[in-house]
C-alpha cells in the first residue's frame, strides 16, 4: 500500500507515492500571516528599543544636508518580501523620502557575502523598484573580493581582520534588512548577519567561516549563546554600526508572520524568540530513510547543504538521505570556490579534507565552509553512497565532484520519452525511495518526510 505526499519543488509541488508507513513531519502552526502594507509602516514608526526611522533620518539630514543612506538587502537566495506594497523596500524608501532624502542619495546594497553578483533583471524581480516608481534609487552588489570596495575598521578579539563595504561605512544612515530563520551555522539568520558575512571582505570570512569555528558543536541551528559564529558576527556588526534594523519572519508558505524593526541586537533577539516557537520539528526516533526538499533557498547544490544538514538531525547513523532540489541558479552547482573545495573532498576523502582545511597554514578556499557542512552530513551517513540527490539541472558529468548518487540516472528512459520535468521528478523520487528501501537491508525501514526542508529543525524528544 502507498500514500501520496506533496514535495516542494521550486515554485510547485511534486505528487509522490511513498510507502503507507512514511511519517510526514513539519513545523508547528505558525502565527497568523500579516499584511506587510499594514505591519511594515507600523514597525518603522514604533520600533523596538529605537527612535522611529523617520526621526533618525531627519536627524541625519539635519546634521548633514548631503547625507547618504544605504539599505542592505539579502540576495535572491533568501525569500525576503522586498517588492510591492507588502514588501520592505517601498515603505523604507518612502520613509526616507518623507524625511527629505533624494532617491539618488539612497543606495540599496545587496549584501550577498561571497555569493555571485546579481544581474539587473534579477534585482528588479527581487526588489521591484522600477515597478514602484523608485528606479532612481541605485542598486549595487557588494563584492567581497574587490579591495577597492572595502574599508579596514579594525580586528575582532579572535583576530579577524574586519573589512566592511566602503559605501556602507561612509553612509550617514545605515539600514540593514533581512530574514530571521534558523541557520545551520550561526544559529539564526538576520540581525548581525546582514553585515557579517553580508558585506564583509574575504579576509574577514577566513575566521568567521573557518574550519575551527564551524567545528564547534555550538555552531548549530537556534543556538546563539556560546555559538562562536554568532559571537564573531555580532562583534563585527557592532564595530561597523547599524542605525536601524528591519527583519522579517515567515511561515512555511513564505508569508510574513512578523516585522522586527529598530535596534539591531534587541529587534533580532525578539525575532529569534518568535521563530523558535514554530520552526522546531519534534521527532520521537531517528529514521532509516529521510526525504527532504531543498526548499526556496536550494537554488544550487551549495545551498542544498542546508536541507541536508537538517535531514541529518533526523537520520540514524548509517541511514539513507534523499534530497529533492530544483537548481535554478545560473550555476546549478555553485561558485568556483565551492567546486574547488568539492573536488578536494572527492580526491582526498572526508578525513583528509578536514585535516587540510584545519591546518594552521591552510589558505582558505572561498565557500569551503559549505563543503565542511557536507562533511558533517557524511559523518552521519557513514558513506556517500547513502545520499541520493534528485535533480535534473546538474549534468551527469559534473557529479564526478559531488557526493552521492545522481538520481537522474534512474529516469533516463523518461527523458527520452518526452515526459515533463515535473513528471520526471515525480518518477525519479519514487524510484529512489524504492531503491533506498532495498538498500536499507530492512523489510520495513522507517521513513521520514521533512516537508519544510531546511526551514524545519528536527529535534529528538525523549519519550
Amino acid at each position: 500500500m502507498s500514500i501520496h505526499i506533496q514535495v516542494e519543488y521550486g515554485n510547485t509541488f511534486l505528487r509522490v507515492a511513498v510507502p503507507e508507513g512514511t511519517v510526514e513531519k513539519g513545523m508547528t502552526s505558525a502565527p497568523a500571516p500579516l499584511h506587510g502594507r499594514v505591519v511594515i509602516p507600523a514597525a518603522l514608526a514604533a520600533p523596538i528599543a529605537s527612535p522611529p526611522l523617520l526621526e533618525i533620518a531627519r536627524v541625519k539630514l539635519h546634521k548633514n544636508p548631503q547625507a547618504k543612506a544605504v539599505i542592505v538587502v539579502s540576495d535572491n537566495t533568501r525569500p525576503v518580501p522586498c517588492r510591492g506594497e507588502d514588501g520592505l523596500m517601498v515603505h523604507i524608501i518612502r520613509t526616507l523620502r518623507e524625511a527629505g532624502f533624494r532617491d539618488e542619495a539612497i543606495t540599496v546594497l545587496i549584501g550577498a557575502g561571497s555569493h555571485r553578483n546579481m544581474e539587473p533583471d534579477e534585482c528588479e524581480a527581487m526588489l521591484g523598484l522600477a515597478q514602484s516608481g523608485m528606479d532612481n534609487v541605485p542598486v549595487v552588489n557588494h563584492e567581497y573580493d574587490v579591495e577597492e570596495q572595502l574599508l579596514l575598521i579594525g580586528h575582532t578579539r579572535r583576530g579577524s581582520v574586519v573589512k566592511i563595504n566602503r559605501q556602507y561605512m561612509e553612509a550617514d544612515l545605515k539600514i540593514v534588512t533581512g530574514l530571521v530563520e534558523s541557520h545551520f551555522m550561526a544559529g539564526a539568520s538576520g540581525g548581525r548577519k546582514g553585515i557579517c558575512p553580508g558585506i564583509v571582505g574575504k579576509e574577514t570570512l577566513t575566521i568567521f567561516h573557518g574550519a575551527r569555528l564551524l567545528s564547534s558543536k555550538l555552531a548549530a541551528d537556534l543556538v546563539l549563546e556560546g555559538n562562536p559564529l554568532n559571537d564573531e558576527a555580532l562583534e563585527t556588526a557592532l564595530m561597523a554600526g547599524c542605525d536601524f534594523l528591519v527583519n522579517v519572519t515567515l511561515d512555511a508558505a513564505k508569508r510574513t508572520t512578523g516585522i522586527f524593526a529598530g535596534d539591531m541586537v534587541e529587534a533580532h533577539r525578539q525575532a529569534v524568540a518568535k521563530i523558535r516557537g514554530y520552526v522546531v520539528v519534534e521527532i520521537d526516533q531517528l529514521y532509516d530513510i529521510v526525504l527532504v526538499p531543498a526548499g526556496f533557498v536550494g537554488i544550487n547544490h551549495y545551498q542544498a547543504a542546508k536541507a541536508a544538514t537538517e535531514a541529518a538531525r533526523a537520520l540514524r547513523q548509517g541511514g539513507i538521505m534523499i534530497i529533492v532540489s530544483e537548481n535554478t541558479d545560473v550555476d546549478p552547482i555553485g561558485g568556483p570556490g565551492y567546486k574547488q573545495a568539492m573536488q578536494l573532498l572527492k580526491e582526498n576523502g572526508k578525513e583528509r579534507f578536514m585535516e587540510m582545511i584545519s591546518a594552521p597554514d591552510w589558505k582558505m578556499v572561498p565557500e569551503q565552509w559549505q563543503v565542511q557542512m557536507w562533511c558533517k552530513v557524511l559523518d552521519v551517513l557513514g558513506s556517500e553512497d547513502h545520499l541520493y540527490y534528485c535533480c535534473l539541472d546538474i549534468p551527469l558529468s559534473d557529479y564526478r565532484i559531488l557526493p552521492g548518487h545522481p538520481a537522474m540516472e534512474l529516469v533516463a528512459d523518461l527523458a527520452t520519452g518526452g515526459e515533463s520535468k515535473v513528471a520526471q521528478m515525480e518518477r525519479m523520487v519514487e524510484r529512489v525511495v524504492a531503491e533506498a528501501i532495498q538498500r536499507s537491508g530492512k523489510p520495513d525501514p522507517t521513513i521520514l518526510f521533512l516537508k519544510d526542508g531546511p526551514y524545519g529543525i528536527p529535534e529528538l524528544v525523549s519519550q
